[in-house]
């Protein structure tokens, strides 16, 4: 993949990214010799929200109750937004990774997917992840999920893995399909110090991938576009919102 110049877009909302997981993402497009799209999103269901009468909100330090008012959201997400283009700047900087930002109305993947051409797609998690260790020697994704849906873009999936784990940026790689791949399929994963575990009795549904990504036991989990097929953005949204997982898809 790296002969190709490629984009992956980040949303960035309310939640921010934390400065490990951005980390990661900016070895990860150095690898892939993709640039950074970071998406500044103003989420309009809040906006909606924060805009009824008698809205409030519970902190999280004092499990105080007070309004939330429309002026203290765009206020919120100028501080967050601002922060997270800062780090992710300063990280792509030092990493000769090229970032641009552009800002967007709307939730993260409805907004996502109005995006064409050679993009593929970064959800960090909820869950705050931290990535293990705290030297750029240690891979930062430990367990690396694979989702292989028999499509075209399988052999991608397969190809960046193995460039990724080249850079020293994966440890495990599992597998997770309908039908277990020829060994060829999967030969440049096989490498020492690396192990690869196949799971072939993984349906490829639209529930059954929502499920998984909410689920996800990994640090990263790589899946095509195709595989998102007939999923609701809706039900995809909550699913990613809801996954300690971060979560690549690629176009």
């Amino acid at each position: 993949m790296s002969e190709e110049s490629r984009t992956i877009l980040v949303p960035i909302d309310l939640h921010g990214i934390n400065r490990g997981t951005l980390e990661t993402l900016v070895r990860i497009a150095q690898r892939m010799n993709s640039s950074l799209l970071g998406l500044l999103l103003e989420d309009t269901r809040l906006q909606r929200v924060a805009d009824l009468p008698f809205t409030t909100e519970i902190t999280l330090g004092g499990a105080q109750e007070r309004n939330l008012m429309p002026d203290q959201l765009v206020r919120r997400h100028s501080q967050v937004g601002g922060a997270t283009r800062r780090l992710m700047h300063e990280l792509a900087e030092r990493d000769r990774v090229k970032v641009s930002f552009q800002e967007a109305a709307g939730n993260r993947w409805h907004t996502a997917l109005e995006w064409e051409g050679r993009i593929d797609i970064f959800f960090p998690s909820r869950q705050q992840w931290v990535p293990p260790g705290t030297g750029r020697s240690m891979a930062a994704v430990k367990r690396l999920g694979i989702l292989l849906s028999e499509s075209d873009l399988d052999s991608k999936l397969v190809n960046l893995a193995a460039l990724l784990m080249g850079g020293g940026l994966v440890g495990d790689t599992y597998i997770l399909c309908a039908r277990a791949p020829l060994p060829e399929q999967l030969h440049d994963l096989y490498r020492p110090g690396h192990q690869v575990r196949i799971q072939s009795n993984v349906k490829v549904t639209p529930s059954a991938v929502t499920r998984l990504i909410q689920n996800s036991p990994y640090d990263l989990l790589l899946l095509s576009r195709d595989s998102l097929k007939g999923i609701p953005p809706g039900l995809l949204d909550a699913s990613i919102d809801k996954s300690s997982s971060q979560v690549l898809v690629v176009n």
